[in-house]
């Protein structure tokens, strides 16, 4: 049973420094996320992350998780298409009990942030193909830990042959023209999550530097149009994560559309 921590910030005065209590209960005593109904709502991604063993998941994956429920939550499909592919991406980094690289996401955010800065797009079309075959190793990997935990407990992630494993790229210049390009509804979230993928990038463990990773290359993803075709059955198979349906069909209609649709690139 997963713990739920919560966090109070309490100050006696306007002056006094803030002290902090952290409270775990069980998360069977906390009301789920009800279903609003919709194809992509916070009910999607909250129940998803309930698969994953709380005990990696740092404060800043915390706020990660939160702002993809609100992401989620929003009216306009862009916010909703980030929701639903960082969730996987994330998951996937999470799933695996030792971390694997970031050479992928790494490697596409790279790309992303040149072909802004430079206008040629070949270098992104290159690294775009290769993230989504680590996003369909992701969706492996959930499947695995919604099926069996124990299949993966002692299993490592992905690992490729990159430079620092995939943890030194572009950040800011990717997440700056992410947050140049993002709409109303979404700016305020992304901004915090730019703050909150920042503090994984710099981390010193691996484990937060690919979700750090992982959370960027998807954010680049979805402003690129690399993902779009996937967004379906990627929503199809975090809806049966979510409800404890058969999450490996779910997942073969994720590697179906991925041979039979083509990767397009908008900047």
């Amino acid at each position: 049973m997963l713990p739920f921590v919560l966090v109070l910030l309490v100050a006696s005065s306007a002056l006094a420094a803030p002290s902090v209590s952290i409270t775990q209960d069980n998360i069977n005593n906390i009301a789920p996320v009800a279903s609003n109904g919709r194809a992509v709502s916070s009910y999607l991604t909250d129940r998803a992350f309930e698969i994953v063993d709380g005990g990696d998941t740092n404060i800043y994956i915390l706020t990660i998780q939160q702002i993809l429920n609100d992401l989620a939550n929003q009216p306009d499909s862009l916010s909703q298409n980030l929701a639903v592919v960082q969730t996987v991406a994330a998951l996937g980094e999470l799933a695996t009990g030792a971390p694997g690289d970031s050479c992928e996401a790494a490697a596409l955010v790279d790309a992303y942030a040149s072909a802004v800065r430079t206008g040629n797009s070949g270098a992104l079309a290159a690294a775009a193909g290769n993230y989504i075959n680590r996003l369909l190793s992701s969706v492996n990997n959930i499947v695995q830990l919604a099926n069996n935990p124990n299949a993966v407990r002692y299993t490592s992630g992905p690992s490729g042959s990159c430079s620092n494993g995939g943890r030194s790229y572009q950040f800011e210049a990717a997440w700056d023209a992410v947050l140049s390009s993002a709409n109303a509804y979404q700016i305020g979230l992304i901004n915090e999550e730019y703050c909150a993928a920042k503090r994984l990038y710099s981390a010193f463990n691996t484990r937060s530097n690919n979700v750090g990773a992982a959370i960027t290359a998807a954010t680049v993803a979805t402003q690129a149009g690399i993902a779009d075709h996937l967004i379906p059955s990627l929503t199809s198979l975090l809806s049966s994560v979510a409800s404890g349906g058969n999450v490996a069909s779910a997942a073969a209609q994720v590697r179906t559309a991925v041979s039979s649709g083509a990767t397009k690139i908008r900047l």
